[in-house]
């Protein structure tokens, strides 16, 4: 019995742990379409370059058959011939080639194409390297955006749980005032007040229980997490992170530039010399006598090489050099950015440190001073609506603290976005 009552209570600790933002950021970037598409994009990837080698390098094999009917007349009585009357009408031979019959097997390999292969496997290269960007930055925006939303829900436990507290605190009071009110010792309106605002409280307690749910649904929404239960996520503390090696968010721009340069080198590999060579074997016939002699082979080169153009290729680096220019330009802009993002975070975070540090001194003196005011309005020296303004001003200062304390750790997860 003992024992499978300890099993019980671990396994109930471990259904409560795994609330935690590290259970939530795992079940977002497992769960993330667009990681997903990025991994299919990856496999696609490698596919393309299979098929690149396959269309461009490797051994081409095909079937080829042709039926070729150029008649003629006035012939003497032959509608085809390799050799017409001079009198015949009809297509020159040497236009037609007396072609009639064909049915071949083609071979056909190229061992020289102007480099375009190895532009092909740059393109694939390049590729890849922006999917690894894309996926990298993709995580760590979803990690942001789901620390955000955790951060958000938590605020909303929080606010939840001082609407708990503050109720509890005004229930205890209010019992103590009704000794007091059938004692003689307060007056009956002040009971009623703070029978008004126990009431008060317990619709701001629903309410901000709602407010919970919403954003807790929200943040299943964010990871891809089907459950409507309500549970209550741990508490968190985002720590600013400096030992990280910062990720290069300009990466992006020279990742472009290799695109533009990797697209204009696609465009040269036609100006070097292509080589293929080419061998076929079967029928090829220009009439049907004796057509089964005339089964054989051939084989062959094919040069090609373009003189001039017209100057396209020296257009089209000159538009690749301007193209890469305003990329330049882009990640100028881009790096300023991200330094400003960096110093306004750091700003914010010691504005709100310093700030946290008053707020927690005006709760001390709250404290003491709610304590005095307990004791002040169960002896009659305090009227029962200054003691709620006391009251409601300390929990608005918890209030004000504890969204101080989540802006804080929403201001560090942005510093942590941009430093790691």
């Amino acid at each position: 019995m003992k024992k499978a009552f300890l099993i019980l209570v671990i396994l109930i600790k471990t259904s409560i742990a795994q609330y935690d933002l590290s259970y939530y950021l795992y079940r977002g970037i497992e769960n993330a379409p667009t990681l997903k598409e990025i991994r299919n994009s990856e496999s696609l990837n490698k596919l393309q370059s299979e098929l690149n080698y396959a269309q461009n390098s490797a051994l081409q094999v095909y079937l080829s058959a042709n039926y070729f009917f150029a008649p003629f007349f006035n012939n003497n009585g032959k509608i085809l011939s390799t050799n017409p009357d001079p009198k015949a009408i009809g297509y020159d031979v040497g236009v037609t080639n007396g072609g009639l019959y064909s049915a071949q097997i083609n071979v056909e390999k190229n061992i020289f194409n102007g480099g375009l292969s190895t532009a092909l496997e740059r393109q694939i290269e390049i590729q890849q390297q922006q999917l690894s960007f894309n996926s990298i930055l993709e995580q760590k925006n979803i990690k942001k955006q789901i620390t955000v939303q955790y951060l958000t829900a938590y605020q909303s436990l929080l606010f939840y749980q001082l609407s708990k507290d503050i109720l509890d605190n005004i229930s205890a009071q209010l019992k103590i005032t009704g000794a007091l009110v059938e004692k003689g010792f307060l007056k009956a309106q002040d009971y009623l007040l703070l029978k008004i605002e126990v009431q008060n409280q317990q619709i701001s307690l629903s309410e901000n229980l709602q407010k919970y749910k919403n954003d807790l649904f929200q943040l299943n929404s964010f990871c891809g997490i089907k459950d409507t239960q309500l549970v209550f996520i741990d508490s968190v503390q985002i720590q600013m992170n400096k030992s990280k090696p910062r990720f290069d968010f300009l990466e992006k721009y020279r990742i472009d530039s290799m695109i533009t340069s990797n697209q204009q080198e696609l465009f040269e590999s036609k100006y070097q010399p292509q080589v293929k060579l080419f061998f076929n074997t079967g029928l090829n016939a220009t009439e049907i006598n004796e057509i089964q002699r005339k089964f054989g082979l051939s084989a062959g080169i094919d040069f090609q090489m373009p003189i001039f153009d017209g100057g396209q290729r020296d257009l089209t680096r000159q538009q690749v050099l301007v193209s890469i220019n305003s990329i330049d330009n882009y990640k100028k802009f881009e790096s300023n950015n991200i330094e400003n993002e960096l110093q306004t975070t750091i700003s914010n975070i010691k504005l709100l440190q310093h700030n946290l540090d008053n707020i927690k001194n005006q709760l001390n003196d709250y404290n003491e001073l709610i304590n005095i005011s307990v004791k002040q309005v169960n002896s009659g020296n305090l009227s029962m609506i200054e003691y709620l303004t006391v009251i409601k001003n300390y929990f608005e200062l918890k209030k004000n603290k504890i969204e101080k304390e989540i802006t804080l750790q929403m201001e560090a997860n942005n510093y942590n976005y941009w430093i790691e």
